[in-house]
């Protein structure tokens, strides 16, 4: 009997000890709410980036849900449905693509995870990356996209896909240098598009997207302002605008153009305002943000300057701010200039400022920047604006960092 106890005894514990290597642990109930458990980022939270390096590189993970028997796991590029199951392992264009990995049950239950996929070309092939704020255009306008080794392209294709299949037009270009090709939107509908780029024998690359708007938007210049002094906002159909509302304040002094809408900012504290616009048939002034397109928005009264502002993760040579000698113009000798950023995780963390061909630091080498104040500020010296001036522009660079503004005062 006691042998027969110490059998029963072992048996459990081989049981028990099979049962611990099972993944995930899961309740396969239909009724549940789903969880993704894996993957996560390097800081354990639900947001994570892929770098493939190159277009060949396959995308290749799965992801651990429960109730996995009851849970399908669906995978989308820029909100397009690419690939359905636990397991993938695809290869995508050359460009920056907004990752979702939705986790849904057979009962309707969902959640997701947000993330990012960034395909880097070949070193040969013909690329063009959308600037931080987005590409946007109007029907029937030029388009110029910049880049490397565009000399290449003999189309420029607008489709509604990611692959590249679903075709909307193809457009040849009016001309194509290696580091620009210019080209002629049709009408077309608003909405966003994937631009891909074939060459002469037909093989398709990515270069990121286009937003089209056939309606006045603002796109740039809204978020701050200076009290009392020229403000500047520039977008796309702007020529109609006919007043500016910053808080309580209605500005109906308006120098407007296609592109910009200028007028003197109301002599307001230091503080935040709401601002919208109307145009002349009384329709209101759309503003594209990171939430989409809004018809008000906040804006911030300050004594900065705004120079660039946008969303880089810098990364050495292969990531970086560029402030071009013209967008440097105004900034005076002796100003304070200041670089905001956030701090994601990353093995290190250092901002450096140079110019053009890495000759002269504007701000030498910083490291430990999780540390630092933010924003970071250094003063602009002579030495400074005389080497942009000379090569051209300066480079916001180091690793580790998002670059989200830059201004000086």
């Amino acid at each position: 009997m006691k042998k027969k106890y110490l059998w029963l005894i072992a048996a459990l514990a081989v049981c028990f000890a099979s049962c611990e290597k099972n993944e995930p642990y899961d309740t396969q109930s239909a009724d549940d709410a789903p969880l993704i458990l894996k993957p996560y980022n390097e800081s354990g939270t639900g947001s994570f980036t892929y770098t493939l390096a190159s277009p060949e590189t396959p995308l290749v993970d799965s992801v651990t849900v429960t109730p996995s028997a009851y849970t399908t796991v669906n995978w989308y590029l820029e909100g397009q449905l690419v690939h359905t199951g636990t397991k993938i392992n695809m290869c995508f264009l050359a460009g920056k693509y907004a990752l979702t990995i939705e986790a849904v049950t057979d009962a309707g239950k969902r959640t997701r995870r947000t993330g990012s996929v960034t395909v880097k070309p070949n070193a040969a092939d013909p690329y063009s990356e959308s600037p931080a704020g987005g590409r946007h255009t109007a029907p029937k306008s030029n388009v110029s996209i910049t880049g490397s080794n565009l000399s290449k392209v003999a189309e420029v294709e607008i489709s509604k896909d990611v692959f590249g299949v679903k075709v909307v037009q193809t457009i040849t270009p009016s001309s194509a240098t290696d580091a620009q090709v210019d080209f002629t939107l049709p009408e077309m509908e608003d909405g966003a598009y994937f631009i891909r780029l074939t060459d002469a024998s037909g093989k398709r690359y990515g270069a990121d997207m286009l937003n089209v708007h056939s309606s006045p938007i603002v796109l740039d210049g809204y978020k701050t302002f200076s009290p009392g002094k020229e403000w500047v906002i520039t977008g796309l159909l702007l020529k109609n605008v006919k007043s500016v509302q910053v808080g309580d304040a209605t500005i109906t002094a308006l120098t407007t153009t296609e592109t910009s809408v200028t007028f003197t900012a109301p002599d307001v504290t230091l503080g935040s305002y709401a601002l919208s616009m109307t145009n002349e048939d009384g329709s209101a002034v759309q503003f594209a943000t990171e939430d989409g397109l809004v018809t008000q928005v906040m804006a911030a009264a300050t004594l900065e300057t705004t120079i660039w502002e946008g969303s880089c993760v810098i990364n050495w040579g292969d990531s970086n701010v560029k402030l071009t000698a013209e967008m440097m113009a105004d900034v005076p000798v002796g100003a304070t200039i200041f670089v905001y950023f956030n701090v994601p995780e990353a093995e290190y963390h250092a901002l450096r400022i140079t110019d053009d061909w890495w000759s002269h630091d504007l701000l030498p080498q910083v490291d430990g920047m999780a540390d630092k104040p933010n924003p970071y500020s250094f003063v602009y010296d002579a030495a400074g604006k005389a080497a942009v001036e000379q090569t051209g522009k300066a480079l916001v660079t180091g690793f580790g960092l998002e670059i989200t503004k830059i201004t000086y005062k």
